[in-house]
């Protein structure tokens, strides 16, 4: 989609483009800034914005058709955007590929972003606790001393990351919203 429309589309100019057209390179054009915001190439930003834009789940092998990027570039970018909670793989009955599809809510990937948060936040914690244990046979050492400080602040902060993330993790983009701004009206209040 994205290559082959941007194909069409440089043989006119945008504004000559079928508005339906013009539109979907908008989208694809701002979902690879998106992902290269994010780090990522501007291959994974044309399938997120191919996937945001199809009206049902493609195959690796649509992907491929659509964006004109290779089976092996689509695999890689797919995996990582799968990873990150952007898109979801699914199968459909009776069919054994595999079909993408975008997460269509906001709220669907701040929930999958928020638990990989908590999850490397007690990857950490165990491996400072870890870390710690291994440090107790070493008495009198400036570089001990050093690294105890440096663990038991960077423990009190993923403990709170982790709380935060557990706080926030049972309501939806709305609540939270609702919540806040009820918070922060209280506050205006307070202070007048």
């Amino acid at each position: 989609m994205y290559l082959k429309l941007v194909a069409d589309i440089l043989l006119m100019r945008l504004e000559d483009a079928p508005p339906e057209e013009a539109a979907k390179r908008c989208m694809i054009d701002a979902s690879i800034k998106m992902a290269n915001m994010l780090g990522h190439s501007d291959a994974a930003g044309a399938l997120m914005g191919s996937l945001f834009l199809a009206d049902s789940p493609l195959s690796m092998d649509e992907l491929v058709e659509v964006t004109g990027y290779s089976k092996s570039t689509v695999s890689t970018n797919m995996a990582l955007l799968e990873n990150q909670g952007i898109v979801r793989r699914m199968r459909k009955p009776g069919d054994k590929r595999n079909y993408y599809i975008a997460m269509q809510s906001v709220d669907e990937t701040f929930k999958a972003e928020n638990e990989k948060i908590r999850q490397i936040m007690q990857i950490h914690i165990a491996a400072m606790g870890e870390a710690e244990r291994i440090l107790e046979g070493a008495e009198g050492s400036d570089e001990a001393d050093r690294l105890r400080r440096l663990f038991s602040t960077m423990r009190e902060e993923c403990v709170r990351a982790r709380r935060l993330i557990e706080l926030v993790s049972p309501f939806s983009m709305d609540e939270l919203i609702d919540i806040l701004k009820r918070e922060v009206e209280m506050r205006e209040a307070g202070e007048k």
